[in-house]
């Protein structure tokens, strides 16, 4: 008879597993990566793979699971600013902090891998999409806020500053990716600037 094995360790190898694929898709493009070739990196069997994920892009539902949590706790700390408008300043600086974390570049460049994939890739794409999705209308109902409470003037739209603070964050994304790393302190001070501007 097998021995038993513990949820938390299933939960454990788990992570593992995209800790990996996170690696080899960002070295190989998600495209050309294999699930041998995660496997490998896991150090685990196909079959043991295949306990936890059935393919490529079941992998990136969970990656998208845990950026979802982390997101998750982002927006939950925004919401908790005494000001709406310091909650968006929350929400890019924290994004601009991530970016520029330590053992986060596989990441960064697995992020923009998915872009190119969303375009061919339709599984990927609704994966992405609602990830983006989320953030979008999580930013602009922190604008909205921002606006109702006299801190973002009414001539501004809330949806234009969401699609400017994402581009923002998509931006650097991509600087980071290539190895375009700005001061992170002076990042942040333009944030501050930028906000400062939507004052009525």
């Amino acid at each position: 008879m097998a021995p038993k094995v513990s949820a938390e360790y299933m939960r454990a190898r788990r992570e593992e597993i995209l800790d990996a694929a996170t690696k080899v898709f960002s070295a190989r493009g998600f495209h050309a990566a294999t699930l041998d070739n995660v496997a490998e990196a896991a150090e685990v069997s196909k079959g043991s793979l295949y306990l936890h994920f059935d393919s490529k892009e079941s992998m990136i539902d969970g990656l998208a699971e845990n950026w979802q949590a982390i997101d998750a706790e982002t927006f939950d700390a925004a919401d908790r600013e005494r000001r709406p408008v310091d909650g968006l300043a929350l929400v890019a600086k924290t994004s601009i902090r991530r970016m520029q974390s330590d053992g986060f570049d596989d990441s960064v460049r697995l992020g923009v891998f998915l872009w190119a994939e969303v375009l061919i890739n339709t599984a990927v794409e609704k994966t992405q999409m609602n990830l983006v999705d989320e953030w979008r209308e999580r930013v602009h109902n922190l604008a909205v806020l921002a606006q109702k409470a006299g801190e973002i003037g009414p001539q501004h739209d809330a949806w234009a500053v969401t699609s400017f603070l994402g581009a923002l964050t998509l931006g650097l994304l991509v600087a980071e990716s290539w190895g375009f790393r700005s001061d992170r302190a002076a990042l942040e001070m333009q944030v501050d600037s930028y906000l400062r501007s939507l004052e009525p």
